[in-house]
């Protein structure tokens, strides 16, 4: 028992009622609902009362926006006629980290202030019970829902008598309400993958900053806050966009933390869409304001090793399945035209290099367009259209059919590419570039993916220069051979092996389709399938048609192709509302399921989790999810059951209760069946690995 509770009860035997009840002791949190003064006042009054959260050392509840997980508080009241109370005035929260998620909460103790009025039928001398259901979420490394059913009986007092045990809580916690801002100018914008806050008339300087805002799916709760500001007043934020981000708000509302000699005051912003103007560096004071969200923000790296990798992950995609027939025929009009002169070698590497460079730089801007837009993506966002991944099939398929002899489209066009126009051999090398991007686009590599994730944050600029280092690193091969021809000395010599290569090469492109059609029965469905398919077979006789004169072949040709891409555009192949889809299938739990397969003597791991638990999901994305984990349940047949706690499920109580567990995570394997194995609650994909070992 604390101090203040301690006072409480002597206040109780010394004179009135202390304006508060019994606490209720719950898993890791103390409640109990408090007021202001020792009794109520009458006739549309402000009575202040207040439910008290504590949560044990090292726990945290949450604020109204929870960040990357969690529930926030809530307060269900049944109250007497004639008396109303309004909603929770909430203190500015703190930032709690784990993993690579953020949330927003309260750590110690915090009085949710609630303002109650009664009406006129109420007279001094009565005695009135507020009554309320207090539900919440309380976390550490486990998260467990919690709720208690309060009540505060005071007396209607002609006068108002503060409750000394209270004073300096109230105190405190009024203290830390946000306050309007007195005259600042707010404007927020939403671009390149960026939210950015822009306040003036602000006090001069503040050693740091946090802002929190209230939409959740705005920002990166985990992503830092970069902070510009100048002596004037002038504050410009900006953090990167949730992935969940949809839409900006028609009016933004959040808080805003100045920490200045150890104090903070908090701020509640109001920011109207428009324009964010820069602050000029060289404004900055000497004492930089920073705010990350929490924790450490770690230093971002250097740009000349941001452009290296993504030279290397060009380089790479050279290899890759998709990307790999282009580039092995490239190879192959490399070595057929040994003998031209060193300025025409040249002027076709620089051509191509261009063509695939201009096309990641098409790539780049539409991305940074669409972004700016309000979308969430990142490389490789084409594939989320189930039009392109059609389109994409159609002419890789055509290319395929080429390789394999079944049209010629040209001798120049053999060399991939090289016959798109007809006009020069460089045209062609450009549009080989080209069609290298476009082949490309389903394909990511290591040192790739960390250059990309680092471009998408930055300003269009960097995104832009990141892009070009990614083409140059694809089209470097081909531009070393024709700056340096003594290495197409390396390559074999022509000869007639080349044609027999030149049609093994269609089989990767086929794969590449096949691959592509069930990509597209992921996230379309059978019918999206169907219609593709079927501009499949359309494609192929207009392909069996090329070589063919005549207006009759000539309108079959324009028909097929066009009844083809006429296909592209039907309902199926409408992207519909995303859906969420882990590499391996996981099946709903249930204890008969358990014992089914357990009998079956297959292994099975059981994941009891909630979409509120923030563990859970640190789980999921650092172990669960990751490929090393997803292909040893898919080696070793691992059936994966998913117990989903985010609603109150009796069954999974029972389990959780019977393992010892007041709450989520709780992970089970079952290994060939045997009895099962009790996993840590923070898991490694290694610990997940190894518990499949019997």
């Amino acid at each position: 028992m604390n101090l203040r509770r301690l006072a409480a009860l002597c206040l109780l035997a010394l004179g009135p009622a202390a304006a508060s009840a019994a606490p209720v002791q719950a898993d890791h949190v103390e409640a109990d609902l408090v007021a202001e003064h020792r009794g109520l006042l009458p006739g549309g009054a402000v009575n202040w009362v207040a439910l008290r959260l504590q949560p044990e050392q090292g726990w945290h509840v949450y604020w109204r926006n929870p960040g990357d997980s969690g529930i926030p508080t809530s307060l269900q009241w049944t109250l007497p006629a004639g008396i109303e109370a309004g909603h929770i005035q909430w203190p500015y929260p703190h930032a709690h980290t784990l993993g690579d998620l953020t949330n927003y909460g309260y750590g110690e103790e915090t009085l949710h202030l609630v303002p109650v009025t009664l009406g006129p039928a109420w007279k001094a001398g009565q005695s009135a019970t507020l009554r309320a259901e207090a539900k919440w979420l309380v976390c550490k490394d486990v998260c467990i829902p919690g709720k208690a059913a309060l009540s505060l009986e005071l007396p209607v007092a002609a006068q108002a008598q503060a409750d000394p045990a209270w004073t300096a809580a109230f105190a405190k916690a009024r203290a830390e309400l946000p306050r309007p801002t007195p005259g600042w100018q707010a404007r927020f914008a939403v671009a390149d993958g960026s939210f950015t806050l822009g306040i003036g008339g602000m006090p001069a300087h503040a050693d740091r900053v946090e802002f929190f805002p209230e939409p959740n799916d705005l920002v990166n709760h985990a992503a830092p806050q970069r902070i510009d500001a100048d002596g004037n007043g002038n504050l410009r934020l900006s953090q990167g966009l949730s992935s969940y981000f949809v839409e900006a708000p028609a009016e933004l509302r959040g808080v805003l933390v100045l920490h200045q000699g150890g104090k903070a005051s908090a701020w509640q912003v109001q920011a109207a869409p428009g324009t964010v103007a820069a602050v000029p560096q060289s404004a900055q004071p000497p004492a930089a304001v920073a705010a990350p969200p929490s924790g450490d923000a770690s230093s971002p790296p250097s740009m000349l090793l941001v452009l290296a990798s993504a030279l290397l992950g060009g380089l790479i995609l050279n290899l890759m399945p998709c990307v790999f027939p282009v580039l092995s025929l490239k190879a192959l009009s490399v070595m057929q035209s040994r003998g031209q002169s060193g300025d025409e070698a040249r002027r076709q590497a620089l051509a191509y290099t261009a063509g695939v460079i201009v096309s990641f730089l098409l790539v780049a801007a539409l991305l940074l367009v669409l972004r700016a837009g309000g979308k969430a993506i990142g490389w490789g966002f084409q594939l989320q259209s189930p039009a392109f991944i059609g389109l994409l099939s159609y002419l890789l398929l055509a290319l395929g059919l080429s390789l394999s002899g079944a049209v010629h489209f040209g001798t120049r066009w053999m060399g991939v590419g090289q016959g798109l126009t007809q006009k020069s051999g460089s045209a062609g090398a450009f549009f080989t570039g080209v069609l290298a991007v476009v082949v490309a686009s389903p394909c990511t590599v290591p040192f790739m993916g960390s250059a990309v994730g680092y471009a998408m944050t930055q300003g269009s600029a960097v995104t832009l220069l990141v892009f070009a280092a990614l083409g140059l690193g694809l089209a470097l091969p081909f531009l070393l051979l024709g700056f340096f021809p003594r290495l197409a000395a390396w390559l074999p010599r022509p000869g007639a092996w080349m044609e027999t290569f030149k049609q093994a090469m269609a089989f990767p492109l086929y794969l590449t389709v096949v691959w592509l059609l069930w990509v597209l029965a992921r996230q379309a469905g059978a019918n999206a399938v169907g219609l593709v398919m079927l501009g499949l077979v359309l494609v192929s006789f207009a392909v069996w048609l090329w070589s063919r004169r005549g207006w009759v072949a000539g309108t079959l040709k324009l028909g097929a192709l066009a009844l083809a891409a006429w296909l592209l555009w039907q309902p199926a192949l409408v992207p519909g509302p995303a859906t969420q889809a882990s590499v391996a299938a996981a099946e709903v739990w249930s204890e008969d399921k358990v014992a089914e397969l357990r009998a079956q003597g297959q292994t099975v791991f059981v994941d009891f989790t909630a979409d509120w638990c923030l563990t859970c999901k640190v789980n999921e994305r650092a172990a669960l999810k990751t490929e090393a984990v997803q292909k040893a349940f898919r080696e070793r047949g691992v059936a994966f059951l998913v117990a989903d706690w985010t609603r109150n499920d009796p069954a999974i109580t029972r389990v959780l209760e019977r393992h010892g567990r007041p709450g989520v995570p709780l992970y089970l394997v079952y290994v060939n069946g045997g009895e099962p194995k009790l996993l840590p609650q923070v898991l490694t994909p290694q610990i997940v690995i190894d518990s499949l070992t019997p």
